[in-house]
């Protein structure tokens, strides 16, 4: 999947993960993304693009893409690229804990992204959790 993502991007993929919607995601964003987001205007949380199934996370080295994956007979592939935002435009990636943890995006344009993480992908998680950071 990443190599066909850093096509579309248009630059390697450092870090990505299979993430996946909620059907009807109705949270409010707290804890430390609530703190790191202290003076800006949060839009309400969304999916990337409007999908509401499987999306595929990549991080290159100055882009953050947000593809949807189709499922398939063995393994799930990528689909289109649904939002693409810069790397720089980051605010916060935060990762709750839980049988399925919620993973929250948050761009410094209020942009709220909240999917949800399977536990076998975690780890892939907080490898996109700290490249993001590292910008």
């Amino acid at each position: 999947m990443g190599k066909k993502a850093s096509e579309i991007l248009g630059e390697p993929v450092i870090a990505g993960v299979q993430l996946e919607a909620k059907a009807s995601i109705r949270n409010v964003v707290g804890g430390t993304v609530g703190e790191a987001m202290t003076g800006f205007d949060l839009k309400p949380t969304t999916n990337p693009g409007g999908h509401n199934g499987i999306h595929y996370v990549a991080v290159g080295p100055t882009k953050v893409g947000f593809f949807s994956m189709k499922r398939g007979i063995f393994k799930p592939s990528l689909g289109e690229l649904l939002a693409e935002h810069a790397r720089s435009d980051v605010k916060a990636v935060e990762i709750e804990s839980g049988m399925m943890p919620k993973a929250h995006f948050v761009f410094r344009d209020g942009t709220n992204y909240v999917l949800m993480c399977a536990r076998i992908n975690r780890g892939k998680l907080k490898k996109v959790q700290k490249a993001l950071a590292a910008h």
